[in-house]
């Protein structure tokens, strides 16, 4: 090991490594302890809180299930209630019947139906009614009860008792209602549920209900096996190590507490020690308040002796009018915090030491190989090629050893190679450049050629369509004029003609737009560089294009601003770019005027062309410049020129030093800006 310390990399890294963790685990110790005693303090006083809560919340459930179970029996009650009323239903079915054959009369089937329904009894002296619809009882078990008028008598707690269910009967053919009234044969009332249903046939209401008495019983006994329930469970809680829960109710009675000889009596007399007043009004008075309860208190280990700090939190359930509560000594808030304070001391010290054993363990595993990398590397220093790592790892380092091994066998290559190697390279770039020369010459010449074989028959062809048409016109279209069908075909041959002359024209602009293409894009273009003042070229190119776009029945406007200075390069170019975007707006414009301008933009002129057509989507704005790109629908539109004029027209603008863009709002426009530097500036 202290061999290992020689090396300065392994001491280097295992001291700052160490003393790291050192000083960490001194900062962690200093900040954490004293944050991790007052958190547990809280985490313990907050569990009071949180215990209290959860015990709040097992009551409000106990609360919602004695409600739900309430409901389930009200819901069954009410089956039971329809089932009854189904089984009247069907004999009313079979008297409707037989008042349809004639067999009964309605008056006489009312009555026997009225009569049956007296006589109808079940449970506890539960019974079927009937009422008519002015509320009175036309049929009832009880004989003080059967004919009386029921339309202004109310329950005892003040309610109507047969109007509700007649209006409800009427308006929605059924339903169900509760009130208070006393059983057959009792004088005590109770809430009854009953349910009324209309039978348009006889002009009756006819209802029967339950009393729910049975249903608070049934209710308080499951309330009493919840509470029972929720003592068993609360004896099982603790808050620290003594600390528990206990509930008494709005009357100062004891409900529920880990103390016997108090669970199950009146508490009202017990005082506070220290203040010698009551003390279950100072908590209820704290219920569902942030601020706890301190008071004074005995201890388990020494009883009678009330001198202990003790604190208490409160929340009051309205719906069972109890008071829950958490209480603990304060001492033993603390003692939890310490005694987790000493462990964390503890597991420190042991990960303190670990960690030190686990640096050392990792800086070795790292700086062996890294030593074995270090002296091959001094031996292919010192000159000795043959120099191998022997490191086999499946890890980065196994990787740089690998790669560290390759480097020194190429090198070992290259030096032995490396006079063989610059003359074969020299040799391919010499044979290379040569090639290219003889291309590049292939190319000039191929221009040339074209050039002259495809200008120089069209000039030809068009020359002499002209020719042929101008001799017909003048010798024989007039001599053949008055035949008709003469006439007919002499009509049809101007246009032949025409189309030839048109056609061969266009294919003279493709090709010269393909060969400009060529020659700029090989810089075998001649350029005339000069002085050119803008408004002869606004002025030559509105000249120029008149006519083109007077043909289509639009308006030039041109626009030159006042004392523009003048700019270098070739006119002729330039002309050529004025003339292709004014071309290109008037291709595209069907109504409205074309706007050629020239203004001066900081140290540049800038001409514009500018046009109310159809305008160009923003999607395809950015290819319009490419070469033999045309916008729009080539397979349904007829193609006007190459697609390169646009591209011929950005190369030359390039070339001046200046820049070629649009602005297009599709179905408003477009417009064109061309910039060119000012003579000064060149």
């Amino acid at each position: 090991m202290i061999t290992r310390f020689k090396s300065s990399l392994f001491a280097h890294i295992f001291a700052t490594t160490t003393a790291a963790i050192i000083v960490l685990f001194a900062a962690m110790y200093l900040l954490a302890v004293p944050f991790i005693q007052t958190t547990v303090e809280g985490i313990e006083e907050r569990s009071g809180r949180t215990i209290l809560n959860n015990v709040y919340a097992m009551v409000e459930q106990a609360h919602l299930d004695l409600e739900k179970y309430r409901q389930s029996i009200v819901l069954e009650r009410k089956a039971q209630l329809r089932n009854i009323i189904t089984v009247v239903d069907a004999r009313i079915k079979i008297l409707e019947e037989q008042v349809r054959t004639g067999k009964l009369s309605k008056e006489q089937a009312r009555h026997v139906l009225l009569d049956e329904l007296r006589h109808i009894k079940y449970g506890r002296n539960d019974y079927v009614f009937a009422a008519n619809y002015r509320s009175v009882l036309i049929s009832h078990p009880d004989p003080e009860l059967n004919g009386a008028d029921f339309s202004n008598k109310r329950d005892f707690r003040g309610n109507l008792i047969v109007p509700p269910m007649v209006d409800g009967a009427l308006s929605a053919g059924e339903g169900f209602y509760s009130y208070w009234w006393r059983r057959l044969g009792e004088q005590q009332p109770t809430e009854k549920l009953s349910y009324y249903k209309h039978i348009p046939a006889f002009d009756l209401i006819v209802g029967t209900g339950v009393y729910l008495d049975d249903v608070e019983v049934a209710v308080r006994n499951k309330r009493d096996a919840a509470v029972e329930d929720l003592r068993r469970r609360l004896r099982e809680t603790r808050l620290a190590k003594t600390g528990y829960v206990f509930i008494f109710d709005g009357k100062m009675n004891m409900l529920i507490h880990p103390n016997s000889n108090v669970e199950g009596k009146s508490v009202g007399h017990m005082l506070d020690p220290a203040t010698k007043t009551p003390l279950l009004p100072i908590l209820m008075t704290a219920a569902d308040k942030p601020e706890n309860v301190h008071y004074k208190w005995d201890s388990p280990s020494d009883p009678n002796n009330y001198v202990y700090d003790k604190i208490s939190w409160m929340r009051y359930f309205k719906e069972f009018d109890w008071y829950i509560g958490t209480s603990v000594y304060v001492d033993e808030l603390a003692g939890s915090a310490r005694t987790l304070r000493n462990r964390v001391l503890a597991v420190f010290a042991i990960t303190l030491l670990l960690s030190v054993l686990l640096i050392y363990l990792f800086v070795k595993k790292l700086t062996d190989p890294l030593r074995q990398l270090r002296d091959t590397a001094l031996r292919v220093e010192s000159g000795d090629f043959d120099a191998r790592c022997n490191l086999s790892r499946n890890d980065e380092i196994g990787v740089v050893a690998t790669a560290f091994n390759g480097m020194v066998w190429r090198l070992q290559d290259n030096i032995r190679h490396l006079d063989t190697k610059v003359s074969e390279r020299t040799a391919e770039l010499e044979k290379a450049y040569e090639e290219l020369k003889e291309l590049d010459q292939l190319k000039s010449d191929f221009l040339s050629t074209v050039s002259h074989e495809l200008r120089t028959p069209m000039t030809s062809v068009i020359g002499f369509a002209k020719l042929i048409k101008k001799k017909l016109e003048k010798s024989i279209f007039p001599l053949a004029a008055e035949d008709e069908k003469a006439a007919h075909a002499i009509s049809q041959v101007r246009e032949n003609l025409d189309i030839i002359v048109e056609e061969s024209e266009r294919l003279t602009l493709m090709i010269n737009d393909v060969l400009d293409s060529a020659k700029l894009e090989a810089g075998k273009v001649e350029w005339n560089f000069t002085t050119v003042t803008p408004l002869r070229l606004i002025e030559r190119a509105t000249a120029i294009t008149t006519p083109l776009v007077e043909q289509k029945g639009l308006t030039l406007v041109s626009e030159v601003e006042p004392d523009l200075p003048n700019v270098r390069g070739d006119e002729n170019r330039l002309l050529q770019v004025l003339i292709n975007l004014v071309a290109n707006a008037v291709k595209f414009t069907e109504h409205g005027q074309i706007a050629l301008r020239a203004e001066r933009q900081g140290e540049f002129v800038r001409f514009s062309v500018r046009d109310s057509g159809c305008g160009i989507a923003e999607k395809d704005q950015g290819k319009v410049f490419d070469k033999f790109k045309q916008i729009g629908d080539t397979l349904t539109d007829k193609p006007h020129g190459t697609g390169l004029g646009l591209s011929i027209c950005q190369r030359i603008v390039q070339h001046h030093g200046g820049e070629l863009w649009l602005d297009s709002t599709l179905g408003e426009g477009s417009i064109f800006y061309v910039t060119v530097p000012l003579k000064e500036t060149i």
